[in-house]
């Protein structure tokens, strides 16, 4: 009975797993002693909820933490969760689809490899080894499932699934989710048909191309500061350490299990991963989605592959949950919610009063001192980290707001200046010579744009 349900119950044990996250990461505020459902977790959530908050405004969509520039990013996953923030909020949404997609992934795994989807469902979702900086794919999972997740869902169907015309639109739909990932895919598609010479090979890697030029030339064509290639060029430095560490389990899968396609895949991303610091990231995802997918379609070199394979995977479990804790206890004041109270009055006369699309003059200081207005509206500069990996010029933006505080003068293209608990505490008895468009005892809003 154990053998004919094992996958199952491993399926419904990552479920449960998941389930207590969502209900964890991100809400529980250690000092308040309360939970709380509707506020970032940190700079990078708040990023998230504002992309969902204001994705329907235009298209393509603004930039949240640079207005008036269009987002340089894949933003084609962020539509089902654009739509559930209109129903609840961003962040619950954000939980939901974690959820949503760790199931959809798990019921594609057993169409697909009906007798053995457990194991690599646990390498994908809750798997990990003992590192201190780049996540494992599974704690990623855990809290931004909703935005990594689609892209491998596509990825499996395109490499393992039946039809072959829907293989070919899943992987030309995974290049506008995440084109760091589809590089890495491409150069493994083209070794891949250099060595079969296939038609079905030739047609899924077009497929890839055409996906990844189209959505290369649509994504970065606002990114005129830098050329589109800047991802590679800036980034070439040999360090195999991080991708090294996570690749060992893949490694010694690929000694239990023979499938040549997903070692090939496991090369490819870790020279990736040893030269391209782009973002290191994403080349250790591949690594974990590797060895699982080798596992599952994989054939056994010796007899004892699957007692040996369960080890490794137990082990990375364990791993998964120490490193889980460890990355999001809410008392260690990582991952807890960012939010401040004294805003409400403010924001809700913001929802109720502004365009969509006003630019806000607001400060981002650092992880705790966050410009949360930009959840509802674009801010001219948010955190830094989020446009200057897009090849925008942020520093003049930055510089800006400076002067803006220290002269009472805004630049151009601003509608608002958001002078509230963070702007105070940075920039204190500024005198700012705009009519004042709103106030209370915490916030100021100053009506900087024309009437």
């Amino acid at each position: 009975m154990w053998k004919k349900n094992a996958n199952l119950i491993i399926f419904l044990i990552v479920i449960a797993l998941y389930l207590v996250g969502q209900f964890l990461i991100g809400t529980y505020h250690p000092v308040e002693k309360r939970f709380i459902y509707n506020a970032p977790a940190d700079a990078d959530f708040l990023y998230y909820g504002a992309i969902a908050n204001t994705l329907f405004n235009q298209f393509p969509p603004d930039n949240p933490a640079f207005a008036g520039v269009k987002l340089t990013q894949p933003f084609i996953q962020y539509y089902p969760l654009a739509i559930l923030a209109k129903i609840i909020n961003p962040y619950n949404g954000i939980r939901i689809l974690n959820i949503v997609y760790l199931i959809l992934f798990g019921l594609l795994l057993k169409s697909l490899f009906p007798k053995r989807y457990g194991l690599p469902l646990v390498i994908l979702f809750a798997g990990s080894t003992i590192s201190t900086f780049v996540n494992a794919l599974g704690i990623d999972f855990i809290s931004r499932g909703f935005t990594h997740a689609p892209f491998f869902i596509l990825l499996t169907y395109a490499l393992f699934g039946k039809n072959n015309y829907l293989r070919y639109i899943s992987i030309f739909i995974a290049a506008f989710i995440n084109g760091y990932l589809m590089l890495i895919t491409i150069v493994f598609l083209l070794v891949w048909l250099i060595i079969k010479k296939g038609k079905e090979e030739l047609y899924l890697f077009l497929s890839g191309v055409v996906g990844l030029a189209l959505a290369t030339a649509f994504i970065t064509s606002e990114a005129v500061d830098r050329p589109f290639y800047f991802l590679i060029t800036e980034s070439l430095q040999f360090n195999p350490v991080e991708i090294i560490k996570h690749a060992v389990p893949a490694v010694i899968i690929a000694t239990l299990y023979r499938h040549k396609q997903m070692m090939i895949l496991l090369a490819v991303a870790i020279i990736f991963g040893a030269l391209i610091q782009y973002n290191p990231f994403f080349p250790v995802f591949m690594t974990y989605f590797a060895g699982a997918m080798m596992l599952a379609a994989g054939e056994p070199i010796f007899d004892r592959s699957l007692p040996y394979s369960r080890v490794i995977v137990a082990i990375m479990f364990v791993c998964f949950i120490v490193m889980a804790v460890v990355k999001f206890n809410p008392s260690d004041m990582k991952y807890f919610p960012r939010h401040d109270d004294k805003i409400n009055a403010a924001v809700l006369w913001i929802n109720e009063n502004t365009d969509n699309d006003a630019c806000f003059l607001s400060v981002t200081a650092d992880e705790n001192d966050l410009a949360l207005v930009m959840q509802y509206r674009p801010v001219y500069l948010g955190v830094i980290s989020h446009v200057a990996h897009l090849g925008l010029n942020w520093r003049e933006r930055y510089n800006q707001i400076l002067q803006s505080f220290q002269t009472g003068r805004a630049p151009e293209g601003i509608d608002y200046i958001f002078y509230g608990p963070v702007e105070c505490k940075y920039f204190p008895n500024v005198r700012l010579s705009y009519p004042v468009a709103y106030q209370d005892n915490y916030v100021t809003i100053y009506k900087a744009g024309p009437d």
